[in-house]
């Protein structure tokens, strides 16, 4: 599939969140490196199922493989529906062979932003389902919504410093052509991010789900 992509406007996106980056190193520091939202953010181009390519390590995955993320509007009328998102996670529990789907919500800072907070569904008192693994704020810091997108996530451990997480989902479960990753891992380093922390995810005998 044929990237579409203006480096005109790539150049202006990078420049203004590397503008916003604390200059602490990618990863672990003293405080999470803070990015405006993705200019121009297309949630209706965005929707649909993405799936994980590679991402960096995080605990909870460690036995997870065929991660699909889905990510569609939500119905709910308790919600407020232009910023709310109903998100479903899909994986194969890589040492039993077990599917597994956990469902939630993501919302928005607003209609236009790639910013949001994430939280499981679950039965427990929101003050608690909130801090749940998984949960907090995630954000989409580039995508050329056909092809590819970046996800990232922080987490502030106050004076221990923080980490963060960063995932590639691509529109299908095969690597990424070349110059779609050279695009990727010309964006990240821009960022201040290193490409060099991220792994291949498990994505071999998937099911089709």
């Amino acid at each position: 599939m044929k990237i579409i992509r203006s480096n005109g406007y790539l150049f202006i996106i990078l420049a203004i969140c590397a503008s916003f980056h604390l200059a602490y190193s990618s990863g672990f520091g003293r405080y999470c490196p803070k990015y405006p939202s993705m200019p121009k953010f297309n949630i209706s181009a965005f929707l649909g199922k993405w799936y994980e390519v590679e991402r960096t390590f995080y605990l909870p995955e460690i036995i997870s493989s065929c991660t699909t993320l889905t990510f569609d509007l939500s119905n709910d009328e308790a919600s407020d529906i232009e910023n709310t998102l109903d998100v479903s996670v899909k994986s194969i529990n890589h040492w039993t062979g077990s599917p597994t789907e956990n469902k939630g919500q993501a919302t928005r800072e607003s209609t236009s932003s790639s910013i949001m907070d994430f939280q499981f569904a679950s039965r427990l008192p929101n003050a608690i389902s909130r801090y749940l693994p998984g949960a907090g704020r995630y954000q989409v810091l580039f995508t050329d919504y056909g092809n590819f997108a970046i996800l990232w996530s922080c987490s502030s451990f106050g004076s221990l410093g923080y980490t963060d997480q960063i995932w590639l989902m691509g529109r299908n479960r095969s690597d990424f052509e070349l110059n779609i990753r050279t695009t990727i891992h010309d964006s990240l380093i821009q960022l201040g991010l290193d490409p060099d922390r991220l792994v291949l995810s498990r994505n071999k005998n998937c099911p089709d789900y």
